[in-house]
């Protein structure tokens, strides 16, 4: 069986979301909140310090995430790298399939669970929600392909505020967030109705009134080609797609 680099599991289809990743990065990081909260590992187990090395939320999480507007992912179950892409390879490199059973949550900057673990899959609050992924095609897996997944968004209360229905979705950012269906990219506003309708096949989140889109160029030997272009909050081209 063909051995994929792990980088690109990192990668992500539909709007070529890539800014939280649920694999780790490092043991220590610094969110940038009021009080700084440092991510710390005791015994197989995530909490938070502050600046001075003082506990301040005890280490009882299989996995944290730095905070984000007041709120921070947590993981709850078998939440270990192998676990996470869903298969542990052998000493032959064959690939034994793991049982991926881990749930995202939320917990606010005292400790305590804000969100109850639901998800399998969540991305950071942005602008006051977060999208969320419900679905065992939501797991970084090699055959997440045929399996059910759907993204939607929730307020800091975790209530369901954009249903879920959508293939990939990323951060709001300016009030728009970059959301994939039927396989093209498009953008919707904080009520879930389609600001830019699904005509891309990539679309980046919008920064100073503006954002970057691509288009999958008319390339039969290489279909991973792109012509990028800009547009604004109407939906207009200000530089059409090119190379």
């Amino acid at each position: 069986m063909k051995i994929v680099p792990f980088a690109l599991l990192l990668l992500v289809s539909g709007c070529g979301r890539t800014e939280k990743s649920s694999l780790p990065t490092s043991q220590v990081q610094a969110p940038a909140t009021a009080q700084v909260r440092l991510l710390v590992g005791v015994g197989g187990k995530t909490g938070f310090v502050d600046e001075t090395g003082r506990l301040i939320i005890n280490p009882q999480w299989d996995e944290a995430f730095p905070f984000k507007e007041g709120l921070a992912i947590v993981c709850v179950g078998e939440c270990d790298f192998e676990h996470r892409v869903g298969y542990r390879l052998a000493k032959n490199f064959r690939q034994i399939p793991l049982e991926q059973t881990y749930k995202f949550g939320y917990i606010d900057e005292n400790g305590k669970l804000a969100i109850n673990p639901a998800f399998e899959e969540a991305q950071n609050f942005s602008e006051g929600l977060a999208a969320v992924c419900v679905g065992t095609g939501c797991y970084y897996s090699l055959d997440k392909k045929d399996k059910p997944r759907k993204w939607g968004y929730i307020d800091k209360t975790g209530l369901m505020v954009i249903p879920v229905q959508f293939d990939e979705a990323r951060d709001f950012k300016e009030g728009l967030a970059s959301v994939s269906i039927g396989g093209k990219c498009g953008y919707v506003d904080k009520n879930g109705k389609f600001s830019i309708n699904p005509q891309f096949d990539f679309a980046d989140s919008f920064e100073n009134g503006f954002a970057r889109v691509g288009l999958k160029a008319p390339d039969k030997e290489d279909e991973s080609k792109f012509k990028f272009g800009y547009i604004d909050k109407t939906g207009k081209y200000i530089w059409e797609p090119s190379n």
